[in-house]
């Protein structure tokens, strides 16, 4: 493998704990000669902002600048990069929200287009956004072809006068399908300055590895007590929701809003504390035993170790924060392993990326 020419420099939008770089990282482990530095990020969020810095840092070994409010953001301010990547805000969208679009109250439905605002101005050669499955349904249709135009007049096509060719190429992923057991669809969208190639894919090939959500969770000794339900909570949660017995032979998730156990043995969406939607179901011979999920089973069911115990190698420290805060960020976040995938895969079919920052000399990138 060539010594590379390039850094990949990279600009994280409502980065949240950086989903992004993290991705970014397993890359370098994997490919050691790939070089990238995080060149700032934005995020309103004190407590994602503790936790992004406690996490990542820069290559002199402080805090990457945050550049906070992205409403209020200059782009002269920011330094040139190469790649933005950013998940906006969901709550707009989702089907456990108001969807109000970019009608929401407030006001996160139109963040998006300050993410263009700043595309615009900076130019930078990629774009992956990411949201959850309801952005692309019919009712924000006018929300995508805003984009799409927006998209078209700044370049991010062959010719901007071919209607017919979409800057963005999307796909649905679930995370479920790539080695994480957490049932999480998720909406991905990638542009590329002067347009994407005519085969250009953003469906990596899918790895069911057979892994479950029992196989995500702690060892039981390190499981805090707090997490249990105790027996009167249970006997509420099974007459509230007619459920007969949580009796099980294996370790299965509780699907609260839907009011049913997965016997699938996947877990349902890691989604914010406040939506209360997710229970554990601990098999046991003598009793019912119900209880929330942890902190680090959250993080392992979007692909981060945070368990310190031998045998185990840890990607993300928590610091001091609450189980409140820290569920959120989880709820927040990108699953890391499926993004690890999906980078790979897109950044594989670009001539001109590997060229620049990966030189694997595969022969294999359909970008002519």
């Amino acid at each position: 493998m060539n010594k590379n020419k390039k850094v990949l420099r990279v600009f994280e939008g409502f980065a949240g704990y950086g989903g992004g770089h993290f991705a970014l990282d397993r890359l370098k482990e994997k490919y050691p000669d790939f070089l990238f530095e995080v060149i700032g990020y934005s995020e309103i969020d004190k407590y994602a902002c503790e936790l992004y810095n406690l996490n990542h840092k820069d290559k002199n070994g402080k805090n990457i600048k945050n550049f906070g409010d992205i409403t209020k953001l200059n782009p002269d301010d920011v330094p040139d990069f190469d790649i933005f990547m950013g998940g906006f805000p969901c709550q707009p969208f989702s089907t456990a929200g108001m969807q109000k679009g970019i009608d929401d109250p407030y006001g996160r439905g139109t963040l998006f287009q300050h993410i263009m605002r700043i595309c615009d101005a900076k130019k930078p050669r990629y774009i992956l956004l990411e949201n959850v499955k309801g952005f692309f349904s019919k009712k924000f249709q006018t929300t995508r072809k805003q984009m799409e135009d927006m998209l078209r007049e700044m370049g991010y096509v062959a010719d901007k006068n071919d209607k017919d060719e979409s800057p963005l190429r999307v796909a649905l992923l679930n995370s479920k399908d790539y080695g994480i057991p957490q049932n999480r669809e998720r909406v991905w969208m990638f542009a590329k300055l002067g347009g994407l190639p005519k085969n250009f894919s953003m469906e990596p090939p899918k790895n069911i590895t057979g892994l479950l959500m029992a196989d995500f969770l702690d060892p039981k000794e390190y499981v805090p007590k707090e997490m249990y339900l105790s027996d009167k909570q249970i006997e509420h949660l099974k007459e509230k929701h007619k459920i007969d017995s949580f009796k099980v032979k294996k370790a299965l998730c509780f699907d609260v809003y839907n009011k049913k156990i997965k016997t699938d043995g996947y877990s349902i969406t890691i989604t914010m504390p406040e939506h209360n939607s997710l229970r554990v179901i601990e098999p046991n011979r003598n009793k019912e035993v119900v209880r929330k999920m942890s902190v680090t089973e959250q993080f392992r069911l979007m692909g981060l170790e945070g368990l310190n115990i031998k045998g185990r190698k840890v990607d993300i420290v928590f610091g001091n924060q609450s189980y409140t805060q820290l569920s959120k960020r989880a709820g927040n976040g990108w699953d890391v392993n499926l993004v690890t995938i999906l980078l790979e895969f897109i950044f594989k079919q670009l001539k001109d990326f590997d060229e620049d920052w990966l030189n694997l000399n595969t022969g294999g990138s359909n970008e002519k």
